[in-house]
Order: structure tokens, then sequence, then C-alpha cells
């Protein structure tokens, strides 16, 4: 019958988009109930099945260094462009399959490749491990001959947070700093002092400020690094950036670290979208999700496009 199979997946989105802050709420009762490294890797696994392949992709394993990473090429991709994506998991957790699809569609609208690390985690590997690991992987991109105009940063939650600290510990160690940054959902502040971190206790749908601090000390041991910006890029010096885009949602804990990041960087742009849980452009099923991917692309592109007008080998 006509229009069946787009009826069928409009009511597989619907139930979807209903399904996903109750089922939020599960895993943050659960987390909540047990914070601990075990219990986050386990509904990190458990997210991660759900996950679909993404269509029209190719994916090509690498190692830099001993850094495992994954070569992802939409359909569309242009081979003079790339994100180096990196991901959230509370420096902790991963889920390839969530963020596989997740960068295919970021890097479709980019028309750019992408390069996303396994990086080390914690707690078996703490700070500066994932930092460390994030540096070899844009020095790799360096070394084989990309210019830093032709790369852009993106990443989510812990990944947005290594995102923006890379960025200043790529100015610390003089190297050309990217085109570009996207952070979706940041960790910016490791000491969690903004406000929405108490305001949106019980909004957010995914998470409890018990639940950060009991998971903080397995990736940053030393708590009197917790203000340092290559943890907290907050409290660095944020003038001389590239354009940073943050995307963050109005009821998260760390909203007010996306705001208070922007208030500082001059080169930044917050979007805070309502209502959204964390991460949401993950969730491909969300109306939002598609539209701040797509506003992903874009600054992307104008990314690429500016720092080639500029004649920038950043």
């Amino acid at each position: 019958m006509p229009g069946t199979g787009s009826a069928m997946n409009g009511l597989q989105r619907l139930l979807s988009r209903l399904a996903l802050k109750p089922s939020l709420r599960i895993v943050r009762r659960r987390l909540a109930a047990r914070p601990d490294a075990a219990e986050l890797r386990l509904w990190s696994a458990r997210f991660d099945r759900a996950a679909r392949e993404p269509a029209h992709t190719r994916t090509t394993a690498v190692t830099i260094g001993d850094v495992p990473a994954l070569w992802i090429d939409a359909e569309g991709a242009r081979a003079g462009r790339v994100i180096l994506y990196l991901h959230g998991g509370a420096f902790i957790a991963e889920t390839p399959g969530l963020h596989k699809a997740l960068v295919a569609r970021i890097g479709a609208q980019a028309r750019a490749r992408a390069l996303m690390p396994s990086y080390r985690l914690a707690p078996e590997h703490p700070y500066p491990a994932a930092l460390d690991d994030c540096l070899r992987c844009y020095r790799f991109l360096l070394e084989q001959g990309w210019a830093a105009g032709r790369i852009v940063l993106a990443g989510d939650s812990a990944g947005g947070n290594l995102v923006l600290a890379l960025l200043l510990r790529l100015r610390d160690a003089g190297l050309p700093l990217p085109a570009g940054a996207v952070a979706l959902s940041p960790v910016t502040d490791a000491t969690f002092g903004g406000d929405s971190i108490r305001r949106n206790e019980g909004h957010d749908a995914m998470f409890t400020p018990a639940l950060f601090r009991a998971l903080l000390p397995l990736y940053l041991p030393d708590a009197s690094l917790c203000t340092h910006p290559h943890v907290s890029p907050l409290f660095g010096d944020l003038h001389g950036l590239p354009p940073v885009l943050l995307l963050v949602g109005s009821t998260e804990l760390l909203l007010d670290d996306a705001v208070r990041y922007a208030m500082k960087c001059p080169s930044a742009t917050l979007e805070v979208w309502h209502g959204m849980p964390h991460v949401f452009p993950a969730f491909e099923f969300l109306a939002e999700a598609i539209d701040a991917t797509q506003r992903i692309g874009r600054h992307a592109r104008h990314c690429f496009v500016a720092a080639r007008r500029a004649g920038s080998t950043r």
C-alpha cells in the first residue's frame, strides 16, 4: 500500500520520542542507586545495542600510535575536510555504534570525512590519558598532510570537554588551531559550580548531581586539578580560539557549563534547545536531532570555507 512504510516510520519515531524520557529516567534511577563505572558501562552497552548501522557509509579501522580509531565516510563526504570527533561517555564508557551513526550524520551534513578515536578510558586510565590520545590523533592528521584549516573538532559531553580542552592544549603547545569546533552538552567546569546543577535537578532526565560527583574522581583522582584549563576549559583564557558552536538542552544539569563558557569565549555561539535531553542529536528519531545535525553541518562547512578564504593553514 502506497505510503505505508512512511506512515510506519513516522509512528515508530513518535513512539520512540514518547518513550525516550521515561527510559532515560529509569537509567537515572539505576545509576543513582549504583554510581560506578561498571553500572555506567552496562547501561551504555544496552543503549549501544539499539543503534542502527548508518546507511551509505564506509568505515575503516586505523591505529594511531596505540590508539584505535575509525574513519567514517558518509555519502557525499569530501576528501579535503575532516571532522575529528571525540565521543562522550563520562570519560568511562563508549557507545561505538550510537556514535558511529551520529558521526556519519554529522559528516554527511558537513560534507567531510570523520575520524573517531577510541581514547583510553578511566578509571583504568585517568586524566590526562584521554586528552593525550586526542592530541596524538590531531598530530596524526597534521602529519598526514591535513592543514589545520581543514579540520573541525567535534564532541559530546565528556568528548565536548575534550574538544574544548584540546583547543587550549594545542595553543599551549604552539600547534596550529583547527578551523572550528562543536561541543554538544559539554562539561566545562569540573567543580560543578554552575547553578543549573542544582536548578535542573529532577528536570534533567538522565543525570543527578550525585552521579557527577561520584564519577569525577575516577577520571581525575587529583582533585587539585579541577580548575586546570585542560580539565575545566571554563577557567582558561578563551580568547583567540576558532569559532565554537555549543548546543545544550534547557533542562540539563550542564546547561550553565555551556552558558558560562559562551559568555567568556568571544568566538562561541550558544544554542539552547528547549526541553531537549543530554546530547539530544544522538537520538535520530527526534525532529530536533535532525535539525541540530543540520545546524552542526552548516557550522562546520562555514568554518572550512572561512579558513580557506583566509588562506589559513592553522
